[in-house]
């Protein structure tokens, strides 16, 4: 690769990076403190509040509803759910073992109550155990946690139960993008951070939940590329899971993030369903995908062919069972973002042509 090429490649990868850390620190005002979510009663099963139909096109779409420079949440919300479906949650952000606690006051009352459902769309709630660095985040009166910590495992699973009464989610992510936890520590046997301590807490709160909560959706979130490293992610890793814990197969993706992938037409056919090598017939779906209109990856025009690209060739045509799209956020955060649907002024781009057009698909 030309230096030039390179320099504008690792520009464009670190924007990713600085963007994703950024949408999440912007998502939200902070709330005023709340109730904690009610405790648990034995014998007592929860319904999910949401009940959407499956649009005609065959499967749901959704984006992160950042406002556009101006614009309020509530009106940023109310835009999103006129080419939306559902909405990510991660609170504020919030770590886990607080977030049944925002869900069940002000702030969940306002945002997952008014903003997304209020609106028609459905909360995708998401609770990870990955902070900053790669590190494991962990209660306070918890010191020095590992994966295996049985104290740091019960909090866990005890915040994802207190999630599921305070927000009756349709679907639960046990975890984003958790591979990548992978790829830091490995698997090695009586490593107390290994990640099949993962594996098994992701079995044991999956039981949990759905013992609670029968008509959820439990699955984790994978990453498709280790951006940084400009490359592809160890797809054996699904290996390690048990496919019938696993509702919906689902992943974060910027394929663009990989070393000589300059357009979408350099995306390999079978570069999604390689995955479902591992767990077969499973529903498919993206909580992030995204291309950047960076003139090196085709401009605006090369995200809006990426839209067409993925819902077509790259999945549904590959007998793909797609189940949610989501794009990572509807309104650039600054100037120089380079991944939202319309720009920072307002304005629309190519991509939210293409995603509307997708949208209103008939079938």
């Amino acid at each position: 690769m030309a230096t030039k090429s390179r320099v504008a490649f690792i520009i464009s990868i670190a924007m990713v990076l600085i963007l994703a850390v950024t949408a999440c620190q912007q998502k939200t005002p902070s709330p005023k403190p709340s109730p904690a979510a009610p405790p648990a009663v034995s014998g007592q099963t929860v319904t999910p509040a949401d009940s959407p139909k499956l649009p005609p096109r065959g499967f749901y779409m959704g984006l992160l509803p950042t406002p556009a420079q101006g614009q309020s949440f509530a009106e940023a919300y109310r835009q999103a759910s006129q080419i939306a479906e559902f909405a990510p949650v991660w609170g504020r952000p919030t770590p886990f073992y607080a977030l049944a606690q925002e869900l069940s006051g002000s702030w969940g009352q306002t945002f997952v109550g008014q903003y997304i459902r209020g609106n028609g769309m459905f909360p995708i709630i998401n609770l990870s155990f990955i902070g900053a660095g790669m590190t494991l985040v962990a209660p306070p009166n918890i010191q020095g946690a590992t994966l295996n910590t049985p104290e740091w495992r019960r909090a866990y699973k005890q915040a994802a139960l207190d999630v599921v009464r305070a927000a009756k989610p349709r679907y639960l992510s046990l975890g984003n993008e958790v591979n990548r936890w992978y790829e830091r520590y490995g698997a090695k046997e009586g490593d107390p951070n290994g990640f099949q301590n993962y594996v098994s807490l992701y079995n044991e709160t999956y039981d949990a939940v759905k013992k609670l909560s029968p008509q959820t959706t439990v699955f984790c979130i994978f990453a498709r590329e280790i951006v940084p490293e400009n490359r592809e992610t160890d797809l054996t890793i699904l290996k390690m899971f048990d496919v019938s814990k696993m509702d919906i197969l689902v992943f974060t993706s910027y394929p663009y993030a990989v070393k000589g992938t300059k357009s979408p037409d350099a995306i390999p056919d079978d570069y999604y369903v390689r995955a479902l090598n591992y767990m077969p017939g499973k529903p498919f779906g993206f909580t992030e995908v995204a291309w950047a209109a960076l003139d090196a990856f085709g401009g605006e025009q090369g995200q809006a062919d990426f839209i067409a690209q993925l819902s077509q060739r790259l999945t549904v045509k590959q007998g793909v069972k797609l189940h949610l799209l989501g794009w990572p956020w509807l309104s650039a955060l600054d100037e120089n973002d380079q991944i939202a649907l319309i720009r920072r002024d307002g304005s629309q781009r190519a991509a939210y042509k293409a995603w509307l057009g997708l949208f209103s698909r008939p079938e």
